[in-house]
This record gives C-alpha cells, structure tokens and sequence, in this order.
C-alpha cells in the first residue's frame, strides 16, 4: 500500500504538473472545464488534484444573540456568502478521463504523471467508465487561495466519486477558514445602541444642571452578544462579546470612563456608576435642528472586548477593541442664586 508521505509528493508533483501539461493540448479544453466553476463544477484537469480558479460562494448562516442593560434578551439570523477554500467539483466525464490517463494518453507523456498512475493514484474504477460521456468525475478542488497543507489534506481526504447521468449529486463538503468565518460573524454584529437617559432632567425642558453631578445612563443597550457563522459542511466560529466600558464625554463638562451603561435613576438607587459634571451652560452651543433652545451634545462610546473560537480551536483568540457610539442633545441650565439683604 501506498505510504501517506508518498501519497502526498505524488499528489503536490500532481498539482503542479497536471496544469502545465494539459495547456499543450490543441484541440481540447482542460478536462472537466465548464463554462461555469464553483462547487458542484471542477476547472482541473481530471487528476483529482487539480483545483479551479473559482469556487463560486457557499452560504454562510449567521447567528446572533445577546442581551441589554435592562435585562431584555434579543436574536436574529441572517445568511452571507463567501468563497470556499475546497470543495467537491463535478469533473471530466468517464471517457474523457480514461483517454488522458490511458497509456498512450496525454498525460503519459509526462514522466512526472506517468509515474503518478503507476502508483495506483487515479480514480478507483476509472477503467471501468472509459466508454461513458453522461457521467461525471466528482474530484477535490481548491483554490489558489487554499494554503499548501489545506489543499493537500483535503485532496488526500476527499477521494473522487463517480456520479452517473441520474445519480444525486455528492455533498460539495466545501471548506472554509475559521478564521474568515470569524470575520464575518464580527462584521454581522447589529447590536441594540439603546438611548441615553441623564438625570437631573428639568420638567418641560430636560435641561440638567451646572455644578451637579449628571447621573447619565444608556436604556435598553446591548451590553453582551455571540454570533456564530457556519457553513453546510459544519465548520463554525464564534464571536462573544462584552460591553467593558462606556466612555461619556460633551461640550463644558470633563469625559468620564464608566465601567458600564450606568445606573437608571430611580427605583431605590442610592448612588451611579456613571455621573459627569457640568461646569458651564448650554447657553453658548448652537440650536440644532429639531430643538427650540441650544444644547450640548452627549457622547456615550461603549468599548466592546471580544474574541473568537472555531470547531477546529476551543482558544480564544482576542479581537481588537471595538467601538459603538450613541449621542444625545442636553440643554445645560445655570441656576442664578439671589441674594438678599
């Protein structure tokens, strides 16, 4: 029996030569070149090994799940695509494999690939369908993206199988790297931004106070979430989030770093985790669209720390920090004191 390692330097000298070999052809295209490549079509050229320029897309489905500051739960599913690494691709027909690989065929002419289907390297039966033109190869491909060792191990994991005219098309079994799956679960984040609240909040203006400390929070915020993306063939990542910090900030007052979306007022609090203090009015800010009276604009930026896991890795990789900003029109009012004598 073939060793594994022989295996794998007949089937690397494969995927170099088989190429180079068939464009000296005249007449014929590449075998199992389609008008059309992606899984479920092959642009190799019958030798089992060879991989398309393009695999087409495999749908991605997309996760999601998480929670809010005020306790509420939320979730949502959505599909993407992305290109595969590897997949199974429909290939030569019977008839036009056996004449490449037949003695005397094309591919003998190469030494290299001579001595591959002397090893006992080609399609188990290949002989068999020598006469067949309906029926097609189903054969392991990989793009030129695909790292070396991927492409090997799958080529080596993915024997070809053949499908008559009314047999079911084999399962593509694309592959795809965790770490672009991961990718696409951190992009597909739609978290709640949840809306700001601050306290004191005037009856009939809203307006907070000079010298007071400004209790602010962030309602109904999303403060964690996981997203999964996962392909058919089962290979998953998964993103998990948490709200670690919540930077507040606006025009006349100092930027505060809480270490959450704060403490509603109300409801028995006694103190917050999250104040700034005003130190002049609104009265000199722009009235902004909407409003009858100038404001100052808060700034509530949530820092998210993430990482990743994977079906293939239970570590978590750590994600750079990711930011998510909400904003709010405050109108800051200076109470004048009286004095009498």
């Amino acid at each position: 029996m073939l060793s594994r390692a022989a295996a794998v330097l007949a089937l690397s000298a494969a995927l170099v030569l088989a190429p180079v070999t068939l464009a000296a052809a005249d007449d014929e295209p590449p075998f199992g070149q389609e008008e059309t490549a992606g899984p479920g079509d092959s642009s190799g050229p019958g030798t089992g090994t060879s991989g398309g320029s393009s695999g087409g897309s495999i749908q991605v489905t997309v996760s999601q799940s998480g929670s809010t500051s005020g306790g509420r739960t939320f979730s949502s599913t959505t599909t993407r695509t992305v290109a595969p690494l590897c997949w199974m691709g429909r290939g030569p027909t019977g008839y036009q494999y056996y004449e490449y690989w037949k003695l005397g065929g094309k591919a003998r002419e190469s030494d290299t690939l001579d001595d591959y289907a002397n090893q006992g390297l080609l399609h188990q039966g290949w002989e068999d369908h020598a006469t067949d033109t309906e029926g097609h190869w189903y054969e392991s491909t990989c793009s030129a993206d695909a790292p070396g060792e991927v492409a090997t191990e799958y080529h080596l994991s993915h024997p070809a199988v053949w499908v008559g005219p009314t047999d079911p098309v084999p399962p593509q079994d694309a592959e795809v790297d965790p770490e672009v799956l991961a990718e696409i679960a951190s992009d597909s984040m739609d978290l709640p931004r949840g809306t700001i609240r601050w306290n004191p909040s005037m009856s009939g203006t809203g307006a907070t106070v000079v010298g007071t400390d400004t209790w602010v929070w962030v309602e109904d915020a999303a403060t964690t979430v996981s997203v999964t993306a996962q392909i058919p063939s089962g290979t998953w990542a998964r993103v998990d989030a948490v709200l670690s910090a919540l930077q507040v900030s606006a025009p006349g007052a100092d930027s505060v770093t809480c270490p959450d979306t704060g403490t509603p007022w109300g409801g028995g609090a006694a103190s917050t985790t999250c104040s700034l203090r005003f130190f002049r009015s609104s009265a000199n800010q722009a009235v902004k669209a909407g409003h009858s009276q100038p404001t100052a604009t808060l700034t509530a930026q949530a820092t998210w720390t993430a990482s990743w896991v994977s079906s293939e890795d239970p570590n978590p990789t750590a994600l750079p920090a990711q930011t998510i900003s909400a904003t709010a029109e405050v109108p800051v009012a200076e109470i004048q004191g009286v004095v009498s004598r």
